[in-house]
């Protein structure tokens, strides 16, 4: 059996959300399938990076698209469908973490994190499920979600609120799409370098943890690093997965410093 599986996506159509940042999880991830020979779609709102994707790969399917509009998520699935005659894998990546302490949060920074997060998840799920089950050969949904499923912390209990949405949706997913031949699953990552956590109240924070992670693995993620770990899901060598997790963390779960050691040592030296 093994020397059938693989992970050549030769003849596979992936779509995937959150695409636009150069050194995202999306743009990884979507480089990856496409170098494994998927053909690729990918969507995000910043036109500007959008550009900057289309020249590093110019064979991709890209459009701006708000995951929180149905109808733009609809519209966009229904296109990459009409080009490439089908859709395989979804990767849900895009996402929002706008870090405030909860008695400072407004009501505007709550909405936007679950609208992205949560319900851009679902309708992008729930268009590409329809597609594959229509299409009667299964599929692979991604979810990328984050290590915030199993902890919360200072400044982000709405962000990990959210992601622990995206464990149970990952869950209910699974069980409801199984036997339409559709699985799906989750990739947790721990503290990533990309530009979500490049804003001015993290910049001295991610400094510190270049320096010193505290991770059994002693660096922090880069968004490369999440790439086997989706490819493996969407691959016929994980067919007989479907509602699972798989963290991604350097180890810190498992017992390093975690980011919320650091975050608030961080505080403290700023006071």
């Amino acid at each position: 059996m093994f020397e059938d599986v693989t992970f050549n996506f030769a003849g596979k159509v992936a779509l995937v959300t959150g695409v636009a940042s150069p050194i995202g999880i999306g743009r990884a991830i979507m480089r990856g399938l496409a170098a494994a020979g998927a053909a690729v779609a990918g969507c995000d709102i910043d036109d500007d990076l959008l550009a900057e994707a289309a020249v590093e790969l110019p064979d991709a399917f890209l459009r701006n698209v708000d995951v929180r509009d149905r109808a733009q998520v609809a519209a966009f699935v229904r296109d990459v469908a009409a080009r490439f005659g089908r859709v395989d894998i979804l990767v849900n990546n895009a996402a929002v973490a706008p870090f405030r302490a909860i008695v400072d949060l407004d009501e505007a920074d709550w909405d936007a994190t679950f609208d992205t997060n949560v319900k851009g998840y679902f309708l992008f799920a729930q268009a590409v499920a329809r597609l594959m089950i229509d299409q009667g050969q299964g599929g692979s949904i991604v979810n990328i979600s984050s290590v915030s499923v199993h902890e919360s912390g200072q400044h982000k209990a709405h962000y990990c609120a959210s992601k622990a949405a995206v464990g149970s949706l990952t869950k209910g997913l699974a069980v409801e799409l199984g036997r339409s031949g559709v699985r799906v699953n989750a990739v947790e990552p721990g503290a990533v370098d990309t530009l979500i956590v490049k804003d001015d109240y993290l910049a001295g924070l991610l400094s510190s943890w270049d320096e010193d992670p505290g991770l059994p693995i002693n660096r922090i993620a880069r968004g490369e690093d999440m790439v086997g770990a989706a490819l493996f899901l969407c691959s016929d060598a994980a067919a007989y997965i479907t509602g699972a997790s798989i963290l991604v963390d350097g180890g810190g779960f498992a017992g390093g410093l975690l980011p919320d050691d650091v975050l608030r040592a961080y505080e403290v030296a700023m006071k």
